[in-house]
């Protein structure tokens, strides 16, 4: 005799289940497009396009340039469980909308700064940037679609989080090769005012008209209510787990080990010999491989156990990095670059997934915003280890080097990563 729980597992689809899972996908190609308009995709992670022009400009060094992110990556690390407390409040589009207007404005002033303060200049915009942009990343949409894609839909979590987080390099395919041809034509304070434009041009429109929490969960006011029909652990419950610290510590160094060769990639490619035209080819392939990483690994996610996915994601950019160190020229580097592109496919979506499964929604904003605080930790030392190792030494081997070990060990952390039951994330689904 069949129980109830098996007929209904076996139920075909309601009419309002279709209306509610094309909705959900609708969802997923809207925060797609918002990634690509977040101040990582649009200015954080176009440093190292800015590098060079930067230094020939002012005659700054490498490594101080390269500082600039490791403010901004602070400065977002300690607004990020702020930035996740007020989207746990209010929702995702007031948030949103504000931060893209606020950080694109940041981003036209970065030439004015940059008069007022020299390379201080620079540093505060990047803080400024950072922190008011905090809420136009990847926090906002993996708790918008973590509610979306729960109860019926919640064993297509881990590719729709892998589609919407594609965005990423999918915004770096834009901006990278956009802000080298905008530098080449009008100069560096040209290359920030175009990219200034995206948020706000694009950012914002998406936000408004298109971005919405699942129908079923509370907003606003109502927020208190919400955790009354959420399930999931608190903060303090979340800290008390041997998940949280395991994630904390793989997000260190993931961050810290693949920002630092993602940044240094343009610098690294321009000194083998690689022209402009060319540089914003490989920046451009490199997007395409990005994309489809993240989307790659968040179908797998649904199917195999997520931690042991990234082993083999991570794995690739370990190999490629240990490539780099032991292999020079300008064919390996091009290579080695674009599967370390390839390998850290997995980054936020595994970080929002896990999070989601190991802790639910009820405080996901603020728990995700802890974990990911990390993430901008490792990005603001990484990259300026990186700049600071090349000006000592001449030559990224060392750095290069360190980096596949952090892979490594890696690896190694996230196969001690517990099990967890897939369950709906909200109590009445």
């Amino acid at each position: 005799m069949k129980t109830a729980a098996a007929t209904l597992a076996i139920a075909p689809p309601t009419d309002t289940q279709d209306a509610f899972g094309r909705s959900a996908w609708f969802m997923v190609w809207m925060a797609m497009v918002g990634t690509m308009c977040c101040s990582t995709s649009v200015v954080l992670i176009n440093v190292g396009v800015f590098m060079k022009p930067l230094a020939e400009a002012f005659g700054w060094s490498r490594g101080s340039i390269a500082l600039s992110l490791s403010v901004g990556a602070i400065s977002m690390a300690v607004a990020n469980p702020f930035v996740g407390r007020l989207i746990d409040r209010y929702g995702v589009r007031p948030v949103l909308i504000t931060s893209l207007i606020g950080y694109g404005l940041a981003t036209a002033a970065i030439p004015v700064f940059v008069q007022m303060g020299a390379v201080w200049g620079l540093y505060v915009a990047y803080a400024v940037i950072a922190a008011v942009g905090a809420g136009s990343n990847v926090i906002a949409y993996v708790r918008l679609l973590s509610g979306w894609f729960s109860g019926h839909l919640d064993g297509s979590r881990g590719l729709a989080l892998g589609i919407s987080s594609a965005g990423v390099p999918l915004g770096a395919t834009v901006t990278g090769p956009l802000g080298v041809l905008l530098i080449e034509h009008f100069g560096w304070r040209g290359g920030y005012w175009g990219l200034a434009l995206l948020p706000i041009c694009i950012g914002v429109p998406v936000a408004v008209f298109a971005i919405r929490m699942a129908p079923d969960e509370a907003r606003g006011a109502d927020q208190a209510a919400a955790g009354k029909v959420l399930q999931g652990h608190t903060v303090g419950e979340a800290m008390r787990t041997r998940a949280f610290w395991l994630l904390i510590a793989i997000v260190l160094l993931m961050s810290s080990c693949l920002q630092g060769i993602s940044i240094h990639t343009a610098p690294l490619l321009s000194d083998f010999g690689l022209g402009p035209s060319g540089l914003a080819t490989v920046l451009a392939i490199g997007g395409v491989l990005g994309i489809i990483g993240r989307v790659a690994a968040g179908f797998l996610f649904d199917r195999f156990f997520a931690p042991w996915v990234s082993v083999g994601i991570f794995g690739i950019a370990a190999a490629a990095s240990f490539a780099l160190v032991g292999l020079p020229g300008l064919a390996v580097a091009v290579t080695a670059t674009l599967l370390v592109t390839l390998g850290s496919g997995a980054e936020s979506d595994f970080v929002g997934y896990l999070v989601g499964r190991y802790f639910g929604l009820k405080c996901y904003g603020q728990i995700f915003g802890a974990i990911y605080g990390m993430f901008m930790v490792g990005i603001a030392l990484g990259p300026y280890l990186f700049g600071l190792a090349f000006d000592r030494w001449g030559s990224y081997k060392i750095p290069f080097l360190i980096a596949g070990v952090g892979l490594a060990l890696l690896c190694l952390l996230s196969t001690l990563l517990p099990r967890f039951e897939r369950e709906p994330a909200h109590a009445g689904s």
